[in-house]
């Protein structure tokens, strides 16, 4: 079952537009209060990627 991180980063791919991948983030333009929730929720997206990589990685060496 999908936890609710990757399920509410799913839905955020699925609503983008491909403007949305041009780098431009606007992050100059948030609030400190924005830019630390923006930078949580990346760095929390990156951190369970990684482990589920690292999971799956693991698995792979057990079969």
């Amino acid at each position: 079952m999908k936890d609710r991180v990757q399920e509410q980063a799913l839905e955020a791919v699925r609503r983008s537009r491909p403007e949305d991948y041009d780098g431009h983030t606007e992050f100059d333009r948030m609030s400190p209060a924005q830019r630390l929730a923006w930078l949580d929720e990346a760095t929390l997206f990156v951190w369970k990627q990684k482990a589920r990589a690292s999971r799956a990685e693991k698995i792979g060496r057990l079969k």
